[in-house]
């Protein structure tokens, strides 16, 4: 018996490029004002004709989430923090229950991919982890740090051992888009809780692991309250 079955949606060749690449800019992987690969590169990466990732540039480029600049030092770059920060607010306030549900599954996996990882972690992941804090305390910007999390919370996902909780923390934080902070604090709260969770990876203790992703997580929920209190 089929059960489940749901119509396929049709999608272009280039809305696969589109969501790759909004994708990593949701997640701070990639920085604003960031030049993108060339166009070579891009389109050996995706696997698609140079015509189909034209196409794709054109689709981002008109929804704001990159500029394409002419000429000798020209190209496609991610747009400027300002302007993703208009993206992710204006994403936010069109659909604040989503970006709730978002959070509620991201608080589930990240606690659950912590006690694995504690358990299950080896030094190539800790080295991951470790360079992932390095960068947050390098941090000048809030996209900088932004993406320094992301870099730590992917590892911890990854030294779960379980592809399933790894790629489902991908997906949330794709999914998520938080605006950038306006300023990088030094020894912030998060500093504190992000080292918490280090030695509890590094000492392989499962009970704190827990209890520090489950600290992360209240901040998380602090931080889109208030975004969908301010974007109401």
């Amino acid at each position: 018996m089929l059960w489940g079955m749901r119509p396929l949606e049709p999608r272009a060749t280039y809305g696969l490029a589109v969501d790759s690449i909004k994708r990593q800019i949701h997640a701070g992987l990639l920085l604003p004002d960031e030049r993108l690969p060339a166009e070579r590169q891009l389109s050996d990466r995706f696997g698609i004709s140079r015509v189909t990732l034209r196409e794709a540039l054109r689709v981002l480029e008109e929804s704001q989430y990159i500029s394409v600049k002419r000429g000798a030092q020209g190209g496609p770059f991610v747009s400027d923090a300002d302007r993703l920060t208009q993206l992710a607010l204006r994403r936010i306030s069109r659909a604040p229950a989503a970006a709730m549900r978002v959070v509620e599954f991201l608080t589930i996996t990240q606690t659950a991919a912590a006690r694995y990882a504690a358990e299950r972690r080896n030094p190539a992941d800790m080295k991951r982890m470790r360079e992932a804090q390095t960068l947050m305390r390098q941090a000048t910007t809030g996209p900088e740090r932004k993406q320094a999390e992301t870099l730590f919370l992917l590892a911890v996902a990854d030294a779960s051992r379980n592809p399933l909780l790894a790629r489902g923390i991908e997906d949330g934080l794709a999914d998520l888009f938080l605006p950038y902070r306006g300023e990088v604090r030094v020894d912030s709260p998060s500093d504190a809780i992000f080292d918490r969770l280090f030695m509890a990876m590094e000492s392989q203790n499962i009970a704190e692991a827990e209890a520090s992703a489950e600290a992360l997580n209240a901040r998380l929920w602090g931080a889109i309250r208030e975004i969908t209190r301010s974007a109401a």
